[in-house]
């Protein structure tokens, strides 16, 4: 029996129903996402088309009436990313297609300066088809398609990203600002 993206979903809405708390619902997110990672069928082509204006394309596959449990995909076009930034809900990603570098970032400043972040390079992963990786809601991360050629993964949020207000940092002039609010498409 494959598993649908209907089916997963119906598993998220299971799992945050139970409650607790992101250290409780990513272990079971994680495996999931990678199950449906792993079923054929449900890639569509019109998921690999990038906003030239942004160097990435962001397909939603599903989001709650809430802003709760946001599903979407994102390709990232050949040597393009985005600045570090953290999500303030979980999520956890998985690859579909390609590689994409995850870097970890630690901030080091206690966030007392309104508009200050003083961020270093605490881990780097390469995230391909079929391997997840996880962020607690202020973990700090960027991403970059280090290849020639599209990379595409699944993102699973518990809130909206659109929806919450996340922060966008610089490392190079120590500046952190609102997170822009990135274009997105609902899936065909």
């Amino acid at each position: 029996m494959t598993y649908s993206l209907e089916a997963f979903v119906n598993d998220l809405r299971r799992l945050t129903a139970e409650g607790g708390g992101p250290k409780d619902i990513l272990p079971e997110v994680a495996p999931l996402a990678a199950k449906l990672a792993e079923t054929p069928g449900w890639i569509k082509p019109d998921f690999y088309e990038v906003d030239p204006e942004q160097g990435i394309g962001i397909t939603v596959l599903h989001e709650e009436a809430d802003h709760t449990l946001l599903v979407e995909t994102i390709v990232w076009a050949p040597g393009k990313g985005v600045l570090p930034h953290d999500h303030q809900t979980w999520g956890c990603v998985v690859g579909l297609d390609g590689i994409e570098r995850n870097t970890i970032w630690k901030r080091n400043d206690d966030g007392g300066a309104p508009g200050h972040a003083d961020l270093t390079v605490y881990h780097e992963a390469n995230v391909g088809a079929g391997q997840t990786i996880v962020f607690m809601p202020d973990d700090i991360h960027s991403v970059q398609n280090h290849g020639d050629t599209p990379t595409l993964s699944l993102h699973i949020y518990g809130k909206s990203l659109a929806h919450v207000s996340r922060s966008e940092f610089d490392p190079d002039t120590s500046v952190v600002r609102p997170c822009p609010i990135r274009k997105k498409r609902p899936a065909a």
